[in-house]
């Protein structure tokens, strides 16, 4: 196994997918600095040309597990999902994917055995994961394409781990960093935020709040 991401900056990956007849489709992605690469820029503009896409994810990556490779890129597809996770689950022993395919396809296989129970197959899973697996963070978003879910859970360096929130004229707006003005709320700890088609949203606690290990 390759660890990339070692250093300062998530310039490991980048991935941004949209929706198109009900299905995820790769505007980009690709194993590379997304600052140096002119594919990046090129799918951003494809992004702001065409604003009827909604919702959209957008990862870059800061590898921790798993080889610098197009296939272990965020965010990750599978069926009508698309998945992008941040932070790591150890202990794993996997060979030839990534903490975070493992995560998701856990939640997805979840949905498909308890009738596509989103909020349940993600409290059962993150309860799973945080019983079971040393873990830095579980922190991740997700969607089908009608319905957006943003979880975070960091058990160190909580600083790091964060989730905002903020509703623009655009549309909802959901990020690890405030990357512009606007009036960003912070999703707590252990807290899953559901945004609908129409734009309406709920936050709720999934787990109780633990205490963050200093590092």
């Amino acid at each position: 196994m390759v660890c990339e991401g070692s250093g300062p900056g998530h310039r490991d990956g980048w991935g941004i997918v949209v929706w198109q007849n009900g299905l995820p489709v790769y505007l980009g992605r690709e194993p590379n600095d997304a600052s140096k690469d002119p594919l990046f820029e090129e799918a951003v503009r494809i992004g702001e040309i065409n604003k009827l896409f909604s919702p959209l994810i957008g990862h870059l990556r800061k590898a921790s597990v798993g080889l610098k490779t197009r296939e272990n890129t965020h965010p990750f597809t599978m069926n009508e999902w698309a998945f992008a996770h941040n932070g790591t689950i150890r202990r794993l022993k996997l060979r030839y994917t990534t903490d975070s395919q493992w995560f998701f396809e856990l939640l997805v296989s979840e949905m498909e055995k308890n009738g596509s129970d989103v909020v349940g197959a993600i409290s059962a899973n993150v309860k799973l994961v945080r019983e079971v697996y040393p873990y830095s963070s579980t922190t991740f978003l997700m969607s089908d394409g009608r319905n957006f879910y943003a979880y975070r859970d960091a058990s160190e360096n909580i600083e790091y781990y964060t989730m905002y929130y903020a509703r623009t004229s655009l549309g909802m707006v959901v990020s690890q960093e405030k990357f512009f003005d606007a009036p960003w709320k912070s999703l707590e700890n252990g807290s899953l935020l559901t945004v609908r088609k129409d734009l309406s949203y709920e936050v709720q606690p999934i787990l109780p709040e633990i205490k963050p290990r200093a590092v």
